[in-house]
């Protein structure tokens, strides 16, 4: 019986942490989207982006439209007509590391003239159990 206890304790302990993020999760994906929206006019050529990654000390990766087409990386829908530069931005967040995501994605899309043509910001989504008849939701490492 005890060790019935012992294992609804841990199945517990496990599950409750990601219920009490507070949106820490939530807020430090919009925070790093806020930061690439204002340091935008830091990232106008691959270059720059290159020299801006190096600088906050974030791995990143440049490929190339024709490494692109060759080899297209999963979370790239279409190779656009330049560059690409993406980095993995480490969640500081150990819950929401743990139950949601280890790294913020942000690409940076170049067109043929080496000018910013789109960023795009992703982390994985938090998850969220509706309640039956109480029109609510638990979010689970929002």
């Amino acid at each position: 019986m005890w060790r019935l206890a012992v294992l609804l304790a841990l199945g517990w302990a496990v599950v409750l942490p990601p219920l009490f993020t507070r949106g820490a999760c939530t807020a430090e994906f919009e925070a790093e989207s806020r930061r690439i929206d204002a340091d935008r006019a830091q990232l106008p050529d691959p270059d720059r982006a290159v020299d801006y990654w190096r600088r906050r000390a974030v791995p990143f990766h440049f490929v190339t439209n024709e490494s692109c087409r060759r080899s297209r990386p999963r979370f790239v829908v279409e190779c656009a007509g330049g560059p690409l530069v993406y980095a993995r931005v480490p969640v500081r967040n150990e819950i929401c590391r743990v139950y949601r995501d280890d790294s913020i994605l942000v690409q940076m899309q170049y067109d043929s003239r080496n000018r910013l043509a789109r960023t795009e910001v992703d982390m994985a989504p938090f998850k969220s159990l509706p309640i039956p008849f109480m029109r609510t939701a638990i979010d689970w490492a929002r």
